[in-house]
């Protein structure tokens, strides 16, 4: 690949079509693309990193080295929203993809905007499609209606082709009926270091400094994280459903809710105990803990369950997701995709794969 950038230069390759990049959020995920991006020697893309930001600042036409440090970007420009997406809208230049690794829902609200004004977009985020339902159809209108793309790839799965699945299946004339399984590679790392003999305060912790957990890991913990990607694939499936329809399985304590990140990590290791004797009568039972969701056109349901020892669920490791997708045409031997379903590297693998992708169709 050839970075286009204010210092040093390179020659351009005038064989390859040139994708511009606008990246908004550079921490866990937005950093490893960064670093990715800057990697890549694609045969027919040349990626140019017209701009970055993160919540406080923001830089335009970083230069290498500004890449290299954007995870330490500490001064320069203000990042403003509605200044960004109205110089993105005025000023873009051509094939501009507008990737979001924030998390925010401000950064999430700008992506009909920016799709109706012809600036492509892919996010990790599962913010925009769990909006209201009237929202996740605008952005949908806007990517059928060839205004641009939109593509969210890892939101569900981090690499994992899950919702690719779902769209050729869709495209080919088929019917999704059911899609169960396990949809977060944290809960499946939190309850395998339990049955390790890891604490769950422990496991908790160590999900968030190895990147696999949300920046607050209540953020997973609640089941929020499982009920949205389950929300997003029964939209995906053209299904009608809205956030408050779902029930939720929640691990967080009730008395924990509306700690900050720091207090909820001195208070959490009270529920050790808990998880250590519920962890422990599963295995009584011959049987796992895994926190499993299930979509049928009459209902989404998430939450923590016992699963046979002998069970695939049961085996899954690391950060391993596990889903199955039953159709009108596999109704008895469902459509299985397994793989790891989080981390910084294989997300941000999944978004650059989308960036492609939106380059070989534009």
């Amino acid at each position: 690949m050839t970075l286009t950038l204010n210092k040093s230069r390179p020659e351009t390759d005038p064989e390859k079509k040139k994708l511009s990049l606008f990246i908004a959020g550079v921490g866990a995920v937005g950093g490893s693309l960064l670093k990715q991006i800057t990697a890549l020697n694609h045969p027919l893309f040349e990626l140019e990193v017209i701009g970055f930001c993160n919540s406080n600042y923001l830089s335009w036409h970083p230069t290498l080295e500004q890449l290299e440090q954007a995870k330490s970007l500490k001064t320069g420009e203000k990042t403003d929203w509605t200044k960004i997406s109205y110089k993105l809208i005025k000023d873009a230049p051509e094939n501009l993809i507008f990737v979001d690794a924030t998390g925010s829902e401000t950064v999430a609200r700008i992506y009909g905007e920016l799709l109706e004004n012809g600036i492509h977009v892919t996010t990790p985020s599962k913010r925009a499609n769990t909006f209201e339902q009237d929202y996740f159809d605008r952005l949908v209108k806007a990517n059928n209606g060839a205004s641009a793309q939109y593509r969210f790839e890892t939101a569900v799965g981090a690499g994992l082709p899950v919702i690719s699945t779902i769209k050729t299946l869709l495209n080919s004339g088929d019917e999704i009926t059911k899609i169960s399984g396990v949809a977060s590679g944290t809960m499946t790392f939190l309850f395998t270091q339990l049955q390790n003999g890891v604490s769950f305060s422990e496991a908790v912790l160590k999900a968030k400094e190895d990147g696999y957990s949300e920046p607050d890991p209540r953020d997973d913990l609640s089941g929020e994280d499982v009920a949205r990607k389950f929300l997003i694939l029964a939209r995906t499936c053209g299904y009608i459903f809205e956030r408050d329809q779902i029930r939720v399985d929640t691990l967080v304590p009730e008395s924990l809710t509306s700690f900050s990140t720091e207090e909820f990590f001195q208070k959490i290791p009270e529920y050790d105990a808990h998880w250590k004797s519920r962890n422990a009568q599963a295995m009584v039972n011959n049987r796992k803990l895994r926190y499993l969701g299930e979509f049928t056109p009459k209902g989404i349901s998430v939450g923590v369950e016992e699963v046979k020892s002998d069970s695939p669920l049961a085996n899954l490791k690391g950060t391993d997701n596990l889903l199955q997708i039953y159709t009108k045409r596999y109704a008895d031997s469902p459509i299985v995709i397994q793989g790891p379903g989080a981390g910084r590297d294989v997300t941000a693998a999944g978004v650059l794969g989308d960036i492609i992708d939106i380059g070989g169709l534009i």
